[in-house]
């Protein structure tokens, strides 16, 4: 994904469209980012390609708070989140680089474990940020049982059925996986959340958009986060060069080929 992104940067230079990225970054109503210049953004391409790429250990401040998020989880977490929060720890500019190619404020994992006041047993279902607090879990609380119950079988996902459905689908979340929830990101009213009970036998986890206007229902994003992270990417290339595709890869039609 990283190469990719590198490698699109450095066509937008050698066509001589620099300006033309600043100026669709300036028009770009959805994005919440105030983006660097477009040739501030092409200097971190190169350390953050090798960030991506070179060997590394987690520092011991980062292993001390994987161990605390899997305790209060009460399962590993999947492998591509851990890789994901451990590279915007380690390489600031690999963090900026994909923060401005992304709508959704990427919550920091120790937003899950202190200074929101509830228990171990809402395990990372809430995190807190800044002064605000995100207990997603309430999503599917009070009477989204009763949505849940009336929607059409085809439309309820649950441990048993997720895998059946492709990205883009809207579905009807399982309410006991409330819980399990941890939201990953924040878009304006919508949110990126994953559902950590449900995994493949890679250990990876579905990730699904939800929001304020969905009326219960949750867009499955991708059945990993590699999956999302390009589709987010891919969305942001298409609102600047082919805008009237943005909506159809944001449904998961990729732009530049396979993440």
């Amino acid at each position: 994904m990283t190469d990719r992104v590198c490698r699109w940067l450095r066509a937008v230079d050698a066509s001589g469209l620099q300006c033309a990225f600043d100026g669709a970054f300036e028009f770009m109503d959805a994005h919440i980012h105030e983006p660097p210049p477009f040739r501030a953004l092409l200097a971190l391409a190169e350390p953050a390609l090798q960030a991506s790429m070179e060997p590394h250990a987690p520092s011991a401040d980062f292993t001390t708070l994987l161990t605390r998020l899997q305790l209060r989880l009460g399962t590993p977490l999947p492998p591509s989140l851990i890789g994901f929060w451990e590279l915007r720890a380690r390489s600031p500019q690999w963090r900026t680089l994909f923060d401005t190619l992304m709508s959704p404020e990427i919550f920091a994992p120790s937003a899950y474990l202190d200074g929101h006041g509830y228990g171990p047993d809402y395990r990372l279902s809430v995190a807190r940020v800044d002064n605000s607090i995100h207990p997603v879990h309430e999503s599917l609380d009070y009477g989204y049982q009763e949505w849940f119950d009336d929607a059409a079988e085809a439309l309820r996902a649950t441990a048993a059925t997720w895998r059946n459905f492709e990205v883009g689908d809207s579905v009807m979340l399982d309410p006991t996986v409330a819980r399990s929830l941890i939201q990953i990101a924040s878009d304006d009213g919508e949110w990126v959340e994953l559902v950590s009970d449900w995994c493949d036998d890679t250990g990876e986890s579905p990730i699904f958009r939800a929001g304020d206007d969905y009326e219960g229902y949750a867009d499955l994003l991708g059945t990993g986060l590699p999956q999302w992270l390009g589709l987010e990417v891919d969305t942001t290339m298409a609102r600047l060069v082919t805008p009237d595709r943005a909506t159809a890869v944001a449904s998961g039609a990729s732009l530049l080929g396979s993440a």
